[in-house]
């Protein structure tokens, strides 16, 4: 795959303080309207966000982002709790773990729809907000092998973003019946490749030690993300049936860690508008040194082991692929060729393609959230069809 060095190579960044500004300045708007701002409640259970014009501008992301506008009181500002929801107090987010070795923390808080929110988790030992995640509790009781999980990762190119720019998936999910752990991990320049894809995986092994607590099931774990959390979703699913030695130069962890054989296995993987290959880069450009750590002469091991498209294997999961036609930032082309590599692989992988929709805009896409939701509704809730042999 061919990346234009004017686009991924120059452009990118510029292209995520946009995308930053689009995201956070609506959200702003909705939590600086006081306490007197009410939130409508869901009508359906599978409503899905609308948007009537491309141009509404701040409300049309707001919906997006948000389901419904966000109240604002003195313990939540931006948490997208709607403003009918019960909150109650628990430990800090730096609260030890308990005899069992689960950390216990953040805010638990019910929506009117039922969607339970159990919100700043500490999922890893990193300090601040980057190892934090927010879990979404469907209303409906756990089947009997547990519920679903989708661990929700952010974009913002690996340097900037928030877990509750993409809490309007999370929602979704949740009504879907998919327990949803939206993260938030270590961000470039401050921390390189691969801290953010050890940072995912940190949040795999949560998951597994929580499942008996959170009524979980551990052998269905989903991965979704957009942009740079669509590069993290798919570069994790390719590299999870690779080496020790191939999973290793895509990590800081040892190879004697413990915490190697305590990842589930990924069952299914949801990646949107993600960079897929870096091996193409103009060699001796230094754009992407704040994430791969110097150019791709400088670091060849860090473009190939970032690269999604470099670890591709017949036994990689279910993966559902979506990119917006008319995307500028990063171009569909290299989505495309993933996908084909992947097909040739003999990989079950679909590809939306958003009609007439660049980077941001498909990120809101009524489209991008039913191909989302309908995507996990069928490979986590459906049951399995057995064949007569």
């Amino acid at each position: 795959m061919t990346y234009t060095s004017n686009v991924l190579a120059g452009d990118f960044r510029c292209g995520v303080v946009i995308v930053l500004l689009a995201l956070t300045l609506p959200v702003s708007i909705a939590t600086s309207q006081g306490p007197d701002s009410s939130a409508p409640q869901d009508t359906a259970r599978h409503q899905i966000p609308r948007h009537k014009t491309a141009h509404q501008g701040n409300a049309g992301t707001d919906n997006a982002l948000q389901n419904h506008k966000v109240s604002k009181n003195e313990n939540d500002t931006e948490s997208g709790i709607s403003a009918k929801a019960q909150t109650k107090s628990e430990p800090t987010p730096d609260s030890p773990a308990d005899s069992s070795g689960v950390v216990v923390s953040g805010r638990e808080s019910t929506f009117a729809n039922g969607i339970r929110l159990k919100q700043d988790q500490r999922f890893s030992q990193q300090a601040g907000k980057a190892g934090l995640c927010d879990v979404y509790l469907p209303a409906s009781d756990a089947p009997k092998d547990g519920y679903p999980v989708v661990i929700v990762i952010h974009g913002g190119g690996w340097a900037a973003g928030d877990k509750w720019t993409i809490a309007s998936y999370s929602r979704l999910l949740a009504q879907e019946g998919i327990v949803a752990v939206t993260i938030n991990y270590r961000l470039a320049p401050a921390h390189k490749f691969p801290a953010q894809v050890d940072d995912v995986r940190s949040a795999m092994v949560w998951v597994s030690q929580n499942a008996p607590r959170l009524k979980l099931n551990a052998n269905k774990v989903g991965l979704f993300g957009y942009s740079a959390g669509g590069h993290l979703s798919a570069l994790l699913a390719s590299l999870a049936d690779e080496t020790m030695v191939v999973r290793a130069a895509a990590s800081n962890w040892p190879v004697t860690d413990k915490r190697w054989k305590q990842l589930p296995k990924i069952c299914a993987v949801c990646a949107g508008g993600p960079p897929c290959d870096f091996r193409s880069l103009p060699i001796d450009n230094n754009a992407m040194a704040y994430f791969l750590g110097g150019s791709r002469r400088e670091k060849p091991e860090a473009y190939v082991a970032a690269s999604p498209a470099a670890h591709v294997s017949g036994d990689d999961p279910v993966t559902q692929l979506f990119h917006g036609e008319g995307d500028a930032l990063v171009p569909l082309a290299g989505n495309r060729d993933f996908h084909k590599s992947q097909v040739k692989a003999g990989i079950d992988s679909r590809l939306a393609v958003i009609p007439k929709q660049g980077h941001m805009l498909t990120f809101i896409s009524p489209t991008t959230y039913q191909t989302v939701i309908n995507f996990f509704r069928e490979v986590l809730i459906k049951p399995a069809i057995v064949l007569p042999r």
